[in-house]
């Protein structure tokens, strides 16, 4: 017969193994002179068990259930334990050693008078001394999972291994990266963007996250090359220059409503000048969200020069009710990445790192709700991803939110839904600049000159069968003409 598993192994392999046989009664109790070393473990049911003699050489522990357990001439030696239970346990000649306990519960245990302590730092431990037990602690700052420190370096090896290609100092085994969910999306990209080395390009496409900036660009009179040059001038504390030829080419860009109308309103952006065309380019634009929007793929990208683009336009008709796809990529991207910075990846126990810590659980539910299959999955195809692949979808995502999220702060009415071409919304070689949207009742009050000109309804007089009609009120900025463009719900 094949020789059962070792608790050692059951372990390393993570805690849910351990605890579905310790729950059908199959694991054993007796578990004399086991050893551990280097074990990343959380959430394991070691009650009851006899862990006499047991050596547990720098392993860091965390919500690990020891009560009633017969620990009696144990030796602890480095690591940590964390919110560990230990009531009831037997710690007669068991010794701590150099390690850290943070906020563990020795209520009630035996032997604490044989209880050797070394050179151990204590943080809101209770019952070594019959104190009192403090409030309800706080979520850990970082998730702990069952995962050994040579798995975790075989996952991080290649990282590390480039880092000291481009003369960077190898971390310490001691220090990991942490596993760090409640960061925010910029923190996540700064981190990993220093490991990648000389920034890419396109971080110039996410001015919102300040990235560190490319050396040089490459030449070009590409509008895309222009307005990337004129981020990098900007986030050197530099006025970016507007360049005649350019700024003709993108107000061209925003009139004919062409692919290239997203570089074109942010290129404008960045070097100042206003847009003589809003509504030109809509179409062409919430075409590329929708399209974007429309690939089934839990962390797939979007462009944040299209959404800065709808956001400078000020174009909200049919853009926002899209914020909720993107927020929910973006905590998809955002849980994955920190997942692979602490080492985990799909082939091991990335689902304990998930559940130790609240951050991970709201992200998880943010991404996929209840839906763990679906999680996997996701995280599959991200992780296959190469490096700078992942980066780019991440910071993508976070500027595109950012973008959107201010699209929804504004008022009602920005953009009415256009029924008239350009012909009639035009005047001077440009767009007329929106004043209002006014309901039939609206207009004796507001334009009554203006609707006896355009519509021939006497002053002071509502017109006749318009209730459900919508009235833009346009303005030409050059001449000052005004008009009125009726919308019909049934056009």
């Amino acid at each position: 017969m094949p020789k059962a598993p070792t608790i050692e192994k059951l372990l390393q392999n993570g805690s849910a193994e351990w605890n579905k046989l310790r729950k059908s009664g199959q694991a054993p109790t007796g578990q004399t002179g086991a050893t551990f070393t280097q074990l990343f473990s959380a959430n394991a049911d070691l009650s009851g068990l006899e862990l006499v003699g047991s050596e547990w050489e720098r392993c860091d522990l965390s919500k690990m259930n020891f009560r009633d357990t017969d620990l009696t001439n144990a030796y602890f030696h480095g690591g940590r334990l964390q919110d560990c239970d230990f009531r009831g346990a037997n710690l007669e000649g068991c010794v701590f050693e150099k390690l850290k306990l943070l906020r563990c519960d020795f209520t009630g245990a035996k032997g604490l008078e044989d209880l050797e302590m070394d050179d151990v730092d204590m943080d809101r431990v209770t019952g070594l001394d019959g104190e009192e037990a403090p409030p309800p602690p706080p979520p850990p700052v970082q998730g702990i999972t069952a995962f050994t420190r040579e798995q975790r370096e075989k996952m991080l090896g290649q990282t590390h291994a480039g880092g000291a290609m481009d003369g960077a100092a190898s971390p310490h085994p001691d220090e990991l990266p942490p596993f760090r969910p409640q960061d925010p999306p910029g923190s996540l990209f700064f981190r990993a963007l220093k490991r990648v080395g000389a920034p890419p390009l396109w971080v110039l496409d996410v001015p919102g996250l300040r990235p560190l900036l490319p050396q040089r660009l490459p030449p070009g009179s590409s509008l895309e090359t222009l307005y990337r040059e004129a981020v990098k001038t900007r986030l050197e504390n530099k006025k970016p220059a507007a360049d005649p030829g350019a700024v003709e080419r993108a107000q061209k860009a925003l009139r004919m409503g062409g692919k290239e109308a997203n570089v074109a309103a942010v290129y404008l952006r960045e070097v100042g000048v206003l847009p003589l065309f809003r509504f030109a380019a809509a179409k062409q634009l919430k075409a590329e969200l929708r399209t974007e929007v429309e690939v089934d793929d839990l962390t797939g990208s979007v462009d944040p020069r299209t959404t800065g683009a709808l956001l400078e336009l000020r174009l909200t008709h049919e853009v926002v009710e899209h914020l909720h796809e993107v927020r929910r990529r973006l905590a998809a991207a955002q849980l994955y990445t920190s997942l692979l910075e602490a080492g985990f990846n799909p082939e091991n126990n990335w689902d304990e790192a998930l559940e130790s810590a609240d951050a991970s659980l709201e992200l998880a539910n943010a991404a996929t709700g209840e839906d763990r299959q679906a999680l996997l999955e996701g995280f599959q195809v991200f992780a296959a991803l190469p490096e700078e692949a992942r980066l780019r979808r991440l910071a993508y995502l976070a500027e595109s939110v950012s973008n959107l999220e201010l699209l929804s702060r504004l008022p009602e009415g920005m953009e009415p839904q256009w029924l008239s071409g350009p012909e009639v919304r035009e005047c001077h070689e440009r767009e007329m600049t929106y004043v209002q949207s006014l309901k039939a009742q609206d207009i004796p009050a507001k334009v009554p000159a203006l609707g006896k000109a355009e519509l021939g309804v006497p002053e002071g007089e509502v017109p006749e069968e318009s209730d459900d009609d919508l009235f833009v009120h346009v303005r030409c900025d050059v001449c000052g003409k005004e008009k009125l463009i009726v919308q019909s719900p049934e056009a």
